[in-house]
């Protein structure tokens, strides 16, 4: 997801994308267990299209266009939902759910992602139309140096969002570093969040913070591989 935001503000900065064009995100696994709202939700759809469409619905791909629609967890699609996102790479059209009469056109971009390998679960058609694969590495495979800086971006970044400076514990920080946080780049970045509100509301002075490693989430603190962290960061 932040490559995906990443993309999107470069192309709105090197002018590839208007700025007043959207970044439209959507978890296809929320989805699972009801494929056709999902078709719905992306092509969109006709009133009367199904139970509960009692109105014209325009989808995310036209939401979308000129922009970019980030699809996460893509092993959620049906391989008739990936039929139809074939047609539209292919194509550049699309019929809405419950329209089979009238195409529609839309030139948003498109970035899938999916924790799963690409060809075990999306369709070979499907794939030949995506032209750039990425393997992202999870955070325990980066150098400490990136995830260093990534540590200190996502500080600074809740440092402006709270409006004080923020320093952090030796204890803390080596804890943030070392621990295999579930949830990749987003479970770091949830987890300094959660860190900065608990200190925030328990011990917040003035303009700054200081985070100790009690302050830490306790799921994390479980996980750490430093003994006793609470104990050595009081004492």
């Amino acid at each position: 997801s932040m490559i995906a935001r990443l993309m999107y503000e470069y192309g709105i900065n090197k002018g590839c994308i208007e700025k007043n064009k959207q970044l439209v995100v959507l978890n296809c696994s929320e989805y699972a267990n009801n494929p056709e709202l999902l078709t719905a939700n992306l092509f969109g759809c006709r009133k009367g299209a199904y139970t509960g469409a009692d109105q014209d619905n325009a989808g995310l791909i036209q939401l979308a266009d000129g922009g970019l629609l980030f699809l996460d967890e893509v092993q959620s699609l049906k391989a008739e939902c990936q039929e139809k996102l074939f047609l539209f790479m292919d194509k550049g059209v699309y019929h809405r759910l419950g329209d089979n009469e009238h195409w529609y056109h839309s030139s948003c971009r498109i970035v899938f992602a999916t924790t799963a390998k690409p060809e075990d679960v999306l369709l070979k058609t499907l794939l030949r139309r995506i032209p750039v694969s990425i393997d992202i590495p999870s955070l325990q495979q980066r150098g400490r140096e990136e995830k260093h800086d990534l540590l200190s971006s996502i500080f600074r970044r809740e440092s402006k969002t709270i409006g004080k400076s923020i320093s952090i514990s030796y204890l803390a920080y080596q804890v943030l570093m070392d621990t295999e946080i579930p949830g990749n780049v987003g479970g770091l970045i949830n987890a300094v969040k959660a860190t900065c509100a608990t200190t925030f509301m328990n011990h917040s002075k003035g303009d700054s913070l200081q985070v100790y490693s009690y302050d830490l989430p306790d799921y994390i603190l479980q996980l750490a591989p430093t003994i006793n962290v609470k104990l050595q960061d009081k004492d």
